[in-house]
């Protein structure tokens, strides 16, 4: 049976990626529900931070005459963030942080076309926002990763 997206199952493998180049890290599926987002380390694949706010933006094409399969252009929006209790070095959190982001990227690297599920899965864009919380410094990383595949 033809599927409309490849979107849920990359979603799910990059889930089950960065758990495996995470195992240290809170891995979350979305946005973080309560607890979860207290932890140390936290990545979230396909969140951006803003509960309700798409995560996922596709554009959808047919190859040149070809009836099908349809080709999808996507980016996947996420997040990484660290803390470290009362830590106000900026610095640490931060280099923390883009660790994780380090983890997802290498996970990519081994396995860019997601054991054939896309052409390719890459990381395109991230910004950083730092802050001291009365909770000690915190960053957090907005990524994206960008996908190019063909529906099945």
């Amino acid at each position: 049976m033809p599927q409309v997206s490849t979107v849920p199952a990359v979603l799910d493998a990059l889930v089950a990626a960065a758990r495996r180049a995470l195992p240290d890290a809170e891995v979350v599926d979305g946005q973080p529900v309560k607890g979860q987002e207290d932890a140390d380390d936290v990545v979230c694949i396909g969140f951006t931070g803003e509960p309700g706010e798409a995560a996922v933006a596709s554009t959808r094409t047919r190859e040149q005459m070809a009836t099908d399969p349809d080709r999808e252009s996507y980016t996947i929006t996420c997040l990484a963030s660290s803390w470290r209790g009362h830590e106000t070095d900026p610095k640490a959190v931060r280099d923390a942080a883009y660790a994780l982001i380090d983890g997802v990227v290498g996970g990519l690297a081994t396995d860019a076309a997601l054991e054939a599920l896309v052409m390719r899965a890459m990381l395109t864009t991230e910004a950083c926002a730092q802050e001291q919380t009365s909770r000690g410094a915190v960053a957090t990383i907005q990524f994206t990763i960008h996908v190019d595949a063909y529906a099945r």
